[in-house]
């Protein structure tokens, strides 16, 4: 700086002179002089001030050294703090994965069960439903067999019906052959009276009974009293032909009301929805067997053993020709004995009952063919 000062007046000395400079010299070296005494004091206070800021930094060092042994000291604290904490966490997380390892396991246990009450759930209610449609099956096959149970009830009853019927018939016609016996046994007795007569005079009376008309016949043929009398005649009065005739037709209208009833109770039971096929089959097979065997009993053959397939059909239907409501044709029995069977029809007498079959022998079978017939032609 002194030096600086000096060439800056040796320049002034030299521009402007020595008067420009000459009384700024001494001030200057006045101040040159007090800087140097300050400076001097200064460099002294400098070293007090740096010994004292050495001191203080030292103190400073000394306290950032005890803060530091301070912090290390809680870093190393918190440093075991946070290992215990990272002990005991650990610790809880090996608890909490067990925790969550039975967690899972009482999960799929609970799903597992909740999948089994499901499925026996669905077991129940499947169950349920099959109890209750065979429940509901079982009262329809109660109330099916209370339906049957009735109508096998009725159709007993109605069996019991017609088997009275048919012990009526039978009864009839038992009597009726017991008579038609005695008439053709007393016949049969007249007829082999009858061939001991010449023969020209029995050629005689058959041509004229064959020549003469019904009412002429009537008139000629001589009384029942005189047949009485004459030994030669017949021993069977027109009256008891009459009533064999009368019998005969009263058998053929019972016949027929049992084969009415038998139709009408075929179309009820043909016409009942709940009477099953199979059930209408087999009565219909055994009322052709009975039929069968009736027949046969009354002809006196055995019965046939064919099978039921050569006589499938319907039921026994109204007869035609055995009607006693349809008119039957003209004959010369009718005319005959026409009057006599108006006659003696006011008499019906009741024919006592009798519950014993006889068998037909062929001859006589024969013989009640050819009678049933003759009406017919």
């Amino acid at each position: 700086m002194a030096g600086l000062l000096g060439a800056s007046l040796r320049a002034l000395h030299e521009a402007h002179g020595p008067d420009s400079v000459a009384a700024l010299v001494p001030q200057v070296v006045r101040v040159l002089e007090l800087l140097e005494a300050f400076a001097e004091r200064g460099e002294e206070h400098c070293r007090g001030r740096e010994a004292l800021r050495a001191l203080r930094t030292l103190r400073a060092g000394e306290e950032r050294a005890e803060e530091f042994e301070q912090k290390l000291f809680e870093a190393q604290r918190k440093e075991h703090l946070l290992q215990n904490e990272v002990t005991h966490l650990k610790e809880e997380n090996q608890k909490l994965l067990v925790q969550l390892a039975e967690n899972q396991s009482q999960d799929d246990s609970a799903a597992k069960e909740h999948e089994l009450m499901l499925k026996l759930k669905d077991v129940v209610d499947r169950q349920r439903d099959e109890i209750r449609a065979q429940s509901h099956e079982i009262q329809q096959k109660n109330s099916d067999t209370e339906a049957l149970q009735e109508q096998l009830d009725r159709f007993m009853r109605m069996n019991e019906d017609l088997r009275r019927k048919l012990s009526v018939v039978q009864a009839q016609l038992k009597s009726t052959l017991e008579r038609k016996l005695e008439l053709e046994t007393l016949l049969q007795t007249q007829q082999g009276q009858q061939d001991r007569r010449p023969r020209g005079l029995a050629m005689l009376e058959t041509s004229v009974s064959d020549s003469t008309s019904g009412p002429a016949q009537s008139k000629n043929e001589p009384s029942p009293r005189d047949g009485r009398n004459d030994s030669s005649q017949p021993c069977f009065t027109k009256k008891e032909v009459q009533q064999i005739l009368q019998e005969r037709n009263e058998l053929k209208t019972n016949l027929f009301l049992i084969q009415e009833e038998l139709s009408y109770y075929q179309r009820e039971l043909l016409s009942d929805e709940r009477i099953p096929g199979l059930l209408l089959d087999g009565m219909k097979s055994a009322i052709k067997r009975q039929r069968k065997k009736i027949k046969a009993k009354m002809l006196g053959i055995t019965e046939s053993s064919e099978s039921s397939e050569e006589e499938d059909g319907a039921w026994p239907q109204t007869p035609e020709s055995d009607c006693v409501d349809s008119r039957l044709p003209e004959s010369k029995i009718w005319r005959l004995f026409g009057q006599w069977y108006r006659r003696s029809s006011k008499e019906d007498t009741s024919v006592p009952a009798s519950g014993v079959w006889e068998f037909i022998d062929a001859q006589e079978v024969n013989q009640a063919n050819q009678e049933e017939a003759r009406p017919e032609e």
